[in-house]
């Protein structure tokens, strides 16, 4: 005979609330579960499907049964519950409309199936539950007499517990393969891939730019949108959050920041295919430990490497060269052999993860090339055969750069000068590449105006009524003006150095303003002038010993 009290609705035992829907019967389950039509086969209760019945139905989720004669208990069902009734209250639910209303309640509290006792208070079930049933799509089993529902209870509870039990040894057996992997030689990327293999979805690890460092499988990175993933674990980093899950291109995922608070050295994100089970949960969060500990012994190898390539090139420039071989063989790729070429470029500010992750391309396991970095900027220094290579990813990142002319190791230091004011051209005139050194580049701005005819005509010019001044009076104002515009507007050294008074400097200066027409505070003014006296330059005329004093 069934049993109607088997589980009894009151809110100190009954489960929380939940009124998610089928979205929320459908929705994977942080819990174990098993499908309602493993319930249903289990051949000695002899429960019969007599409604709702479709494709989907067998494979619907339960997580717990639950037997009430409520009218409404959907305030006491949790989501993927079935229901057992013996249908004591169905006299209140006798019309069809009434049966529809009941149904549909049950529907959106995201109940997975309705079974009726029959023998107690009806011989068959209402005609109108079933064709409430089978309209709205809820599967209805029929209970016989001789099944009580602590049957069905304890049924599903064995088989639940069954289920706990194996998602229990599958946690044991992948973490035991995790940590296996993870003792190969690239730790990192073999547990990445075991898990991923394990997990059935993809699995990657960024580091704190967003930058993919480990992915598995492979073959699912072809469809994968990496610029989506890298903004959003670089988002959750920027954000400061632990943990964070979202839907997107991808299909969703779910990201936990790795490190420690203060010390984020990466993202760990998994394939979002709903809530991860605790046994999911056990293997992802040792994914994370193992990720946090290899990026955590990168990240001192890459600071160690960093100071050893600073290393290499101040021994370089001491022109320590066997000692800056030594050490490069021994830590790093082999230094450059033959004709190089260095190149000087200054890293963006938005730190554009392409542009890293091609540079660690370039530079890993390449004989004969060395990145590095040299007062406040980076240094690459290549055998030319790289050249290309070089060229090709600064100008298609559009990063200034300045790359000497082509030299043997022993003038290193000079290539490196002549890289730092190909450098300068570069940012100076926010060309967005690199920049061949060429030897004009030290003569700057001046000797450009020099090579004009026009520019030495138009400081001739300007200088004009000073040098006539001079002709006429016998007076020393362009050498005054000179020197004093060497020192920075400065009187007294000006003054020193012509061996003069410097109110006799100063009146030459007033002189020289009033016959330029010029205000002399002026930095144009002041730079224009120079500018002048140096592409007109002529023998000063200086004027007589003691000449006019004050």
């Amino acid at each position: 005979m069934a049993e109607p009290n088997a589980t009894a609705d009151t809110p100190s035992t009954a489960p929380p609330a939940a009124r998610a829907g089928a979205a929320a019967r459908e929705a994977p389950s942080p819990q174990p579960t098993i499908e309602l039509g493993e319930l249903l086969h289990q051949y000695q209760l002899s429960l019969v499907l007599i409604a709702g019945q479709s494709a989907q139905a067998a494979a619907r989720p339960v997580q717990w049964v639950h037997v009430s004669e409520l009218e409404d208990p959907t305030p006491f069902l949790p989501p993927r519950t079935v229901l057992l009734t013996t249908g004591a209250r169905f006299a209140a639910v006798g019309g069809q409309g009434d049966a529809d209303a009941y149904v549909r309640r049950l529907i959106d509290a995201g109940v997975t199936a309705l079974g009726v006792a029959v023998g107690l208070h009806f011989d068959r079930v209402p005609p109108s539950i079933v064709s409430a049933c089978d309209r709205l799509g809820l599967p209805l089993f029929r209970v016989p007499y001789d099944t009580a529902f602590i049957e069905i209870v304890q049924t599903a509870a064995r088989l639940l517990d069954a289920r706990t039990r194996e998602r229990d040894l599958w946690a044991l057996d992948a973490q035991r393969a995790l940590a296996t992997a993870s003792l190969h030689r690239d730790g990192l990327g073999a547990a990445v891939r075991e898990a991923a293999a394990r997990l059935g979805r993809w699995v990657c690890v960024t580091d704190r730019a967003g930058r993919i460092v480990e992915f598995a499988p492979q073959a699912a990175r072809a469809q994968l949108p990496a610029e989506w993933v890298r903004r959003e674990t670089r988002h959750l980093v920027e954000r400061g959050l632990s943990a964070g899950r979202i839907e997107g291109e991808g299909g969703g995922m779910q990201m936990q920041a790795l490190g420690r608070p203060g010390r984020v050295l990466g993202v760990l994100a998994v394939e979002g295919h709903g809530t991860p089970d605790t046994a999911e949960r056990t293997l992802i969060g040792l994914v994370a430990a193992i990720a946090t500990v290899q990026l955590e012994h990168r990240s001192g190898i890459d600071g160690a490497q960093a100071a050893l390539r600073q290393a290499v090139v101040r021994l370089l420039l001491a022109r320590d060269f066997a000692l800056a071989e030594q050490l490069a063989d021994g830590a790093l790729s082999r230094l450059p052999h033959g004709p190089i070429v260095v190149a000087r470029y200054r890293l963006p500010e938005s730190r554009d993860p392409e542009l890293l992750t091609e540079l660690r391309s370039l530079d890993s396991g390449s004989p004969g090339l060395l990145i590095a970095e040299h007062e406040g900027a980076q240094l690459i220094l290549s055998e030319t055969r790289h050249l290309p290579a070089i060229r090709r990813l600064l100008l298609a990142r559009g990063v200034p750069a300045g790359l000497s002319e082509r030299g043997a190791l022993p003038h290193f230091a000079e290539l490196l000068g002549q890289a730092d004011r190909a450098l300068d051209h570069a940012r100076s005139s926010a060309t967005p590449g690199p920049v061949d050194y060429l030897p004009a580049l030290h003569d700057g701005v001046l000797h450009l105006l020099g090579e004009h005819p026009e520019g030495r005509q138009r400081a001739e010019g300007l200088l004009a009524p000073i040098r006539q001044h001079d002709r006429r009076h016998g007076d020393g104002i362009e050498a005054a003006l000179r020197a004093w515009l060497a020192h920075h507007g400065q009187t007294s050294p000006a003054a020193a150095e012509l061996g003069v008074h410097r109110h006799t400097l100063r009146a030459r200066i007033q002189t020289a303003a009033a016959l330029l027409q010029a205000e002399l505070d002026s930095p144009d003014t002041r730079a224009e002038l120079w500018a002048a006296l140096r592409l007109a330059a002529e023998p000063a005329q200086e004027p007589e010993p003691g000449g006019h004093t004050r």
